[in-house]
């Protein structure tokens, strides 16, 4: 009998795993993909380095970093260009830059704001009156386009919020929780009674003169570097993949899991880690509300689409991480990074790599396209964007089919009650992204608390008689 079995061998498994190997506890980890790393996908083609997934973390929050610092990983971790760090939306057909020093929608620097041609004067004066609005003063979750609309206005929502959403959550920013998404902002309007002032109050750590520390950083051979680094450190024995779980069963002893292939297994203790969708017909013998309540956390399909061009063949010069784009200009693809300009070491000498996005909640429909379709698509809609000439010289696509969760309004509540049905089942733990979390430091941070809890029930009931 393996002490742990662990339910998937993405980013949230493979971390809950290192810490029970750290712990000297015996574990199996199944993995139903042929490969391990979940939405995590690096590879390289014809020279070009390529993310399928996420691409990259965010520095401000630790449990990432400190993963990359136990496996060690820190001298290969690279930061974003520090010497062209526009983001651009574009509106009305042509690329604005955000002014700098905006977070979501928020300004934080006067002078660039005032003179960005983003928004009209209206709708600058309307996101001045942050500073005077009072903060909201009714309890419970709402959701980041009503947040932003009470505190900004509707050009906010429509040019920044509405686009951001949808590149960053694939989602819908009138069902996505404030709460659960941007916690920071609804405690900073709580503490100051306006964004703005609270994020001018919060401590810098620049240094005079110095550039700014990059908010996001990657790693040299991309995030897969990670997902290779924790397979690498974790005992051979305890990993299969190509191995789906089809049932998991309650027992005197523990609990007993039905493993495609293979006899079946036995465990004192189970970590599930897969999206919700997958881990809900797992968990619904065991306790039928709990499945239920996790089948319905919305997940929104997508797909990644990679264009590796000669550098002549793109007439603009890519100064800046990529673009989001608004509902409002009627096109097909949410947002567009340019990634050999985002990181070093992304395409070959005289080669660019755009990486674009379509799908999620406001374009379903679209995955119905073939991949040749869906990258004729970016193709054609970004040409005079940016300039294209004749056919990319790479491409790949990736598809995500329910691979982005959709935290909606109240999402944190659910969770809550979901975690109290899951106490009921003594041994069943839940991790994983669109559970309590959401971002790789996130879900990194929640397998790691969650592979402690089951290890302190290892322990209490070993000491039980």
């Amino acid at each position: 009998m393996s002490k742990v079995a662990i339910v998937g061998g993405g980013i949230a498994g493979l971390a809950a795993a290192h810490v029970l190997a750290k712990r000297g506890i015996a574990f199996r980890l199944f993995e139903a993909a042929p490969t391990f790393g979940g939405v995590i996908r690096s590879e390289r083609r014809d020279g070009f380095l390529m993310e399928g997934g996420p691409d990259a973390m965010l520095a401000q929050k630790p449990e990432g970093l400190a993963l990359c610092a136990e496996l060690g990983l820190t001298d290969r971790l690279v930061p974003t260009n520090p010497q062209q760090r526009a983001v651009f939306v574009l509106l009305k057909g042509r690329l604005h830059p955000l002014p700098e020093g905006m977070m979501l929608a928020v300004p934080t620097r006067i002078l660039p704001f005032l003179t960005s041609g983003l928004f009209s004067w209206p709708g600058k004066l309307r996101m001045g009156l942050d500073l005077v609005i009072p903060a909201r003063r009714e309890t419970g979750d709402e959701s980041i386009a009503r947040f932003l609309r009470r505190r900004f206005g509707q050009e906010a929502v429509a040019r920044l919020g509405e686009p951001l959403l949808a590149g960053i959550h694939s989602g819908d920013p009138e069902r996505l929780s404030m709460e659960a998404t941007f916690p920071r902002f609804v405690d900073l309007e709580q503490r100051h009674g306006s964004l703005i002032r609270g994020l001018w109050s919060a401590p810098r750590k620049e240094t005079p003169g110095a550039p700014p520390a990059s908010a996001f950083l990657s790693l040299q051979g991309g995030l897969g570097d990670l997902v290779a680094a924790l397979v690498g450190r974790l005992p051979p024995e305890g990993l299969r993949s190509g191995c789906a779980v089809r049932s998991i069963v309650k027992t005197e002893k523990g609990f007993t899991l039905g493993v495609e292939g293979l006899e079946p297994v036995a465990a004192r203790a189970v970590i599930v880690a897969s999206p919700a969708p997958k881990a809900a017909p797992l968990v619904a013998p065991l306790d039928e509300i709990l499945g239920r309540g996790l089948a319905e956390i919305p997940f929104a399909s997508s797909a990644t689409v990679l264009l590796g061009y000669s550098r002549e063949d793109v007439s603009n010069p890519l100064a800046g991480y990529g673009m989001v784009i608004p509902k409002t200009e009627g096109l097909r693809t949410t947002a567009l990074s340019f990634f050999s300009t985002k990181f070093p070491g992304r395409a070959p000498d005289g080669s660019v790599l755009l990486r674009a996005f379509v799908g999620g909640a406001r374009d379903p429909s679209v995955l119905d396209l073939d991949d040749d379709a869906l990258a004729s698509l970016v193709v054609d809609e970004m040409r005079t964007v940016l300039g294209l000439q004749g056919r990319p010289r790479m491409v790949r696509v990736y598809r995500w089919p329910k691979g982005t969760p959709q935290m909606e309004v109240g999402h944190m509540a659910r969770v809550a009650a979901l975690e109290s049905r899951a106490a009921l089942v003594p041994g069943l733990f839940l991790t994983g992204a669109g559970f309590r979390v959401t971002g790789i430091p996130d879900v990194v941070g929640d397998a790691r608390r969650t592979a402690e809890q089951a290890a302190t029930f290892l322990e209490r009931t070993a000491a039980t008689p």
